[in-house]
């Protein structure tokens, strides 16, 4: 039942929540587009679960985009989420990657920035240093120093399942020592709990002594939004004379997607149509 799924649940008297996320089909359809090395493949998993953990605040149609911009071997990790659980992510390195590689020796330093953006465009950015060796100690690092929101994670990730969980004061009035007693309880959390154990047994383990109101979970997906419309705006936007231009070198216009590895082709007759009508683009 814990499949693709996140259970939440706020703590009234602390003022503060708690999220726990497992994801199999999301990232087995991720692993199934790219091969990954083993350090990379962790790392991408980690993030994956923390942009779920994080995306479950998004309101409405919003957007998060959560990113790992490294200056080494490993460039980008990137996951995007909507607020209706889709996702899609993907990461960029070169060889040689270490097969043991902590994530500032992947990376060799760079940064991390979370983007939010609202159903109506409005988009909010920040970025900090990649303070910690882990996933999980930067974002604490993100949340105490852009947001000022006590935040502790626990991330982990195997060839089935990328699984997180995170433990967050909130702004309000809170009992005294609460927050403290709060991390006391998730700390004893191990890694073959966060993989395995029921999220009802999990919750009830760690806080069976706490006032706390469960909420709503949220289901996630993959789901890359590349689509032959968004495809051909990208070439209108880059001119006919370009799109010539590699017709000319190419003998037609290829674009892969990343995400998917969705290929979109375009020939001759593809082209001309595309610039005279827009509207009705054909692709191969």
């Amino acid at each position: 039942m814990d499949q693709d799924q996140l259970t939440r649940a706020l703590f009234p008297e602390a003022s503060s929540r708690v999220a726990l996320v497992r994801l199999d089909e999301t990232w087995q359809a991720m692993l199934e587009r790219h091969h990954y090395p083993p350090a990379i493949q962790t790392l991408l998993g980690e993030l994956l679960a923390a942009a779920a953990l994080l995306a479950s605040t998004i309101k409405n149609d919003g957007r998060l985009n959560l990113e790992i911009r490294g200056e080494g071997a490993l460039s980008l990790v990137t996951i995007e989420c909507g607020a209706n659980g889709e996702m899609r992510g993907l990461a960029r390195w070169q060889e040689p990657i270490s097969t043991e590689g902590d994530l500032q020796s992947l990376t060799g330093g760079g940064l991390l920035v979370m983007t939010t953006e609202t159903a109506a465009g409005k988009r909010y950015q920040g970025i900090v240093s990649l303070e910690g060796n882990s996933v999980a100690t930067v974002l604490e690092h993100y949340f105490r120093e852009s947001e000022q929101l006590p935040t502790r994670l626990w991330l982990s990730t195997s060839d089935q399942r990328a699984s997180g969980f995170l433990l967050q004061q909130l702004p309000g009035e809170r009992e005294a020592d609460s927050w403290e007693r709060l991390q006391h309880l998730s700390q004893t959390i191990t890694d073959e709990e966060l993989q395995t154990l029921p999220a009802p047994e999990l919750l009830h383990r760690l806080y069976h002594q706490e006032s706390m109101q469960m909420l709503q979970p949220q289901d996630f997906r993959f789901h890359c939004r590349c689509s032959a419309e968004r495809v051909t705006r990208v070439l209108v936007s880059l001119g006919r004379r370009e799109m010539e231009e590699t017709l000319e070198q190419e003998g037609e216009v290829k674009v892969d997607c990343e995400f998917c590895n969705q290929v979109y082709r375009f020939d001759e007759e593809d082209i001309a149509r595309l610039f005279g009508d827009p509207n009705e683009p054909m692709v191969h």
